[in-house]
């Protein structure tokens, strides 16, 4: 599984929304003008064809929305929680390397540490395909150094149940690994990505469309429907996002646990300094 990639920017998203809406039930209002003076209006009394067809039209509509904006809700929640668990269990097995004999858990200590640096993402980061991959070779590269460290540190005078305890807690790191690729690995699709957009801009253009064939002008209400509209989508694309939108993933766990490896590191450097 590869981590979803967004090639457009979030502000480009907004922008696009911001003009395609509002266009769109102005083409609706344009095109229903036209038609209104081809065909003369006819009797008022009777009612305009086409508004089932736009009640059903916008009923769908908030049924892909109410569904779409669930799953991604569901997928940043699931991507808040990896984080967690990935910054517990690097943690847990930085502190257990320290079971191991005096100076055998240090380089499995360092090369935790290391690891961990290259599980944050930086500030800035966008989620394209070079991005993501340069951040995930960086995060190979110091995982590879894990369990070498790992099987250098467990001698054969380490006790059995601590060399058990202390590899544990490494492979729980590598599993939280594959637990947050996982989690970032979820995104909507294009396809479900067309569906929305021509879904939200058909429904614009068919309200535009009945209130020009009333014989009524294109009011500001259509177009707070389309900014209403445009704010949902924005939110879903946002939500499906985790580190270049309006609300991101936190890192605060993964810092919080690399502040204490090194302030364990560096006591243990102190300590080991005064001794005579």
């Amino acid at each position: 599984m590869s981590i979803a990639a967004h090639p457009i920017p979030f502000w480009l998203v907004i922008v696009i929304l911001l003009l395609a809406l509002p266009a769109c039930a102005y083409a609706g209002f344009r095109f229903g003008s036209f038609e209104l003076r081809r065909h003369a209006a006819g009797d008022a009394s009777v009612p305009l064809a086409g508004e089932a067809s736009l009640g059903a039209l916008l009923a769908l509509l908030g049924l892909l929305l109410g569904f779409t904006f669930s799953a991604t809700l569901n997928w940043r929640e699931a991507s808040t929680a990896a984080v967690v668990e990935e910054g517990a269990a690097l943690g847990t097995a930085f502190l257990r390397a320290d079971l191991l004999p005096e100076g055998a858990g240090r380089p499995l200590q360092e090369a935790l540490l290391e690891y961990t640096r290259t599980r944050v993402i930086p500030a800035g980061h966008r989620a394209t395909r070079a991005q993501i991959d340069a951040v995930l070779a960086r995060s190979a590269e110091a995982q590879a150094k894990l369990w070498p460290a790992v099987t250098s540190a467990l001698t054969p005078d380490v006790p059995g149940p601590v060399q058990t305890f202390v590899a544990g807690g490494v492979t729980e790191v590598l599993d939280a690994h594959s637990r947050r690729v996982a989690a970032a690995s979820k995104s909507i699709s294009v396809g479900i990505w067309g569906l929305l957009a021509f879904s939200a801009g058909a429904g614009v253009f068919i309200l535009g469309n009945r209130t020009a064939l009333q014989g009524r002008r294109l009011t500001w209400r259509t177009m707070v429907f389309s900014l209403v509209l445009t704010s949902v989508l924005v939110t879903i694309n946002d939500l499906s996002r985790a580190s270049d939108g309006f609300t991101t993933v936190r890192q605060d766990a993964i810092l919080a646990t690399i502040a204490d490896m090194e302030a364990a590191l560096g006591g243990a450097a102190l300590a080991s300094a005064r001794q005579p």
